[in-house]
């Protein structure tokens, strides 16, 4: 079914309001509510571009990574206890999947030999200071978080320098960047660093209000809303 610019306009404005409206609602409800319309956005953002389906590389790989991060979000916030080893493995995989959509993008093979060597440098060098500052405490957990991180981080740039072709996607990776740096404190202070009381990273990490997903809706949100573009 082929889809119009008026339809485009009216299905992505209802998109963007269901959004909004249940980001708010997850600031203000608690409990299976508050999990329900939590997990409800992802899987949204998930199910909205398949209105605009079509062959375009950009679009699978897209796709497959807005797939992966509703399987993550399923072991973060559907599944009690959480199970963060598998969650950041599907999270991996999205940022695998965005690279491949900004890496294929590119259009030169010395553009794409550069990306991909910075791309392995960063990594590898992460890895190293992870385990360095870490020590005895580095474990699965924290390999794959930075290598998940680095890949995000590595994807912003080079998405950012591609904004022509699209503004919205690495927007979106950028306040995807946000909710996990919160989530990523949380879980230092937790497991790895101890951070101080009354510090700001403190308040990062218990600001009273749910800060991660006041970044996490509107990340995936515009990453969906790339997907319209590349069907244009």
């Amino acid at each position: 079914m082929r889809i119009n610019k008026r339809q485009i306009v009216l299905l992505s404005s209802i998109f963007v309001i269901i959004e909004i409206t249940f980001s708010i609602l997850i600031q203000i409800t608690s409990g299976d509510i508050n999990t329900i319309l939590s997990f409800s956005t992802i899987v949204l953002a998930c199910i909205f571009p398949l209105l605009f389906m079509n062959r375009n590389r950009n679009y699978i790989y897209t796709q497959i990574g807005l797939v992966c991060t509703v399987c993550a979000d399923l072991f973060l916030v559907v599944i009690e206890p959480m199970y963060q080893i598998p969650a950041m493995c599907f999270f991996s995989i999205t940022q695998i999947c965005y690279f491949l959509r900004i890496y294929f993008n590119q259009s030169s093979n010395k553009q794409k030999l550069i990306h991909l060597l910075i791309r392995i440098i960063m990594i590898v060098l992460v890895l190293i200071i992870t385990v360095i500052v870490l020590k005895d405490k580095t474990d699965f957990l924290s390999i794959i978080s930075m290598f998940y991180y680095t890949n995000l981080i590595m994807n912003i740039i080079f998405a950012s320098i591609q904004y022509k072709k699209s503004l919205l996607f690495p927007i979106g990776l950028l306040l995807f960047a946000c909710c996990d740096l919160l989530i990523g404190l949380d879980v230092l202070d937790s497991l790895y660093l101890e951070i101080k009381e009354g510090t700001f990273l403190s308040f990062l990490c218990n600001p009273g209000f749910n800060l991660a997903w006041v970044f996490y809706v509107p990340s995936q949100m515009f990453i969906a809303l790339s997907m319209v573009k590349l069907n244009k």
